[in-house]
């Protein structure tokens, strides 16, 4: 018989583990962003192909998230932590050995699959042993140490790479995750307890469904540019859309007969809940990839050392939390209002930044400060977005819709590193062309990478804007 997460003998530890283990996941991606220029300059590949790096990541990760989730329901979650944590260790020494830019492509996948084994055991398991009761739950640790890893990640990353101790450079970054990752797999042998098994079943076909629905929108995304958008690159991008309509027919099939869905078919009919959604993939599509672009042009551009990249960057996530805790105590702020607002402050970051890197000899605290801007922008709307998915979809129903919503956010952020950097190389390439030094290339390409989120907020206060005047009544309507 199973134990309970109860029955551990060290509870406390146990909970220390799985924190520390989503903490390692999250920051990966901050870490790998402030390095791009370093590995770039190591390993020499071509600019545009960097970009690849953690598109990769984000790819892999979303892939993973929903059945590997599920999949921890199946076959116990301490297992699956274990075998992602064991992944983690293998993909992130390779990434630290990595002698060419393949290799570290190809090390990435997994360590991107690794990553989604292991975030919703550690986020399932962190509200099984954390308090119940009192103001601290398992839930709230683990949010606050996410939160925490995000801040602190670029940081961490920019004074590793400044201080280099070793003369290891990048390397030492992804050698301390293999590390970590050998940390958590030994802890959690011997602390974590085993949970219940769920013998519902596994949509191995609705799996396949999704995967093959994001494989065919979003690496053509990124292999078009590299391949100068040849003709056929528009086919595997409209055959997502059948392939799309098939899964939701599957959906319907499958729980019509009571057998197991990738995506519960309850949410999938609800319009609503499938507008909010994808509206997240788009909002995601703007962060973390024009960060990744930020973190070249700054070092590259600009010229700041890895460690005042990181404090700049690291006013992003505190701006996200900063948000999340004020708009979080405000109730029944209209859904639509705090959209708006959201997106102006995100926008208002952005136009910012664009006017800093059009500047002489800007300073790192006004890019920290517009980044901070922005953060709070997207921790508007990231409650906003939640609130209306929770809104839409059935109450028995939030846990999966939770899901959903943050493998979509991955979706987002794998076309946003596609979508970013082709705007981020296209201004660098027609800099380059007009005569501009290296260094006045990559500014402006941060310059006009900052377009790309200005449109789409852009659009999206129009929308909201369009929406509520929709709903006012015609004065004199009915006379």
């Amino acid at each position: 018989m199973s134990a309970s997460p109860f029955e551990s003998r060290h509870p406390r530890l146990a909970l220390v583990v799985v924190l520390f283990a989503a903490a390692t996941t999250i920051m990966d991606i901050s870490l790998l962003i402030i390095s791009l220029p370093a590995i770039g300059r190591d390993l020499l590949p071509d600019t545009a192909t960097l970009a690849l790096v953690p598109l990769a990541f984000s790819l892999a990760f979303a892939l993973g998230l929903l059945p590997l989730g599920r999949l921890g329901d199946l076959v116990g979650r301490r297992k699956l932590l274990l075998a992602g944590a064991a992944v983690w260790v293998v993909a992130s020494l390779s990434m630290a050995l990595a002698s060419s830019i393949a290799v570290l492509l190809a090390s990435r996948l997994p360590a991107g699959f690794a990553a989604a084994a292991i975030l919703p055991q550690a986020m399932a398991l962190a509200a099984r042993l954390g308090p119940s009761d009192g103001r601290v739950s398992g839930i709230g640790l683990f949010i606050a140490t996410t939160a925490c890893g995000s801040i602190l990640s670029p940081l961490i990353g920019g004074a590793v790479l400044t201080l280099d101790p070793g003369g290891l450079g990048w390397r030492l970054i992804f050698l301390y995750e293999g590390v970590a990752g050998l940390v958590i797999l030994a802890s959690g042998f011997l602390t974590l307890p085993d949970t219940e098994r769920n013998r519902a079943g596994f949509d191995g076909p609705g799996t396949l469904l999704f995967s093959l629905a994001i494989l065919l929108a979003v690496p053509p995304l990124a292999i078009g540019r590299l391949a100068g958008w040849p003709v056929w690159i528009a086919l595997p991008i409209a055959a997502a859309l059948p392939v799309a309509f098939q899964l939701r027919r599957h959906l319907g099939r499958a729980a019509a007969l009571g057998k197991p869905q990738i995506l519960p078919a309850s949410l999938v009919k609800q319009p609503l809940v499938v507008g909010a959604v994808a509206l997240t993939a788009v909002v995601f599509t703007t962060s973390p990839g024009i960060f990744a672009a930020m973190s070249t042009a700054l070092q590259a551009g600009v010229g700041l050392a890895p460690d005042r990249t990181g404090l700049v960057l690291a006013a992003f996530p505190a701006g996200v939390l900063t948000a999340s805790l004020v708009i979080g105590r405000l109730k029944g702020q209209p859904i639509d209002r705090q959209l708006a607002l959201g997106a102006l402050l995100f926008a208002s970051g952005m136009l910012a930044i664009r006017a800093l890197f059009a500047a002489a000899g800007p300073t790192p605290l006004p890019f920290a400060a517009a980044h901070y801007l922005s953060g709070l922008g997207m921790g508007t709307l990231v409650n906003a977005l939640f609130r209306a998915v929770m809104a839409a979809s059935p109450p028995a129903d939030h846990g999966a819709a939770a899901g959903v919503q943050q493998a979509f956010q991955q979706v987002g952020a794998a076309l946003g590193f596609a979508m970013v950097d082709l705007v981020f190389q296209n201004a660098r390439l027609a800099a380059l062309s007009g005569g501009a030094d290296t260094a006045a290339a990559f500014r402006a390409a941060g310059r006009e990478a900052c377009l790309y989120p200005i449109a789409v907020f852009t659009v999206m206060i129009a929308g909201v804007l369009l929406h509520r005047l929709a709903r006012k009544p015609v004065a004199g309507a009915g006379e």
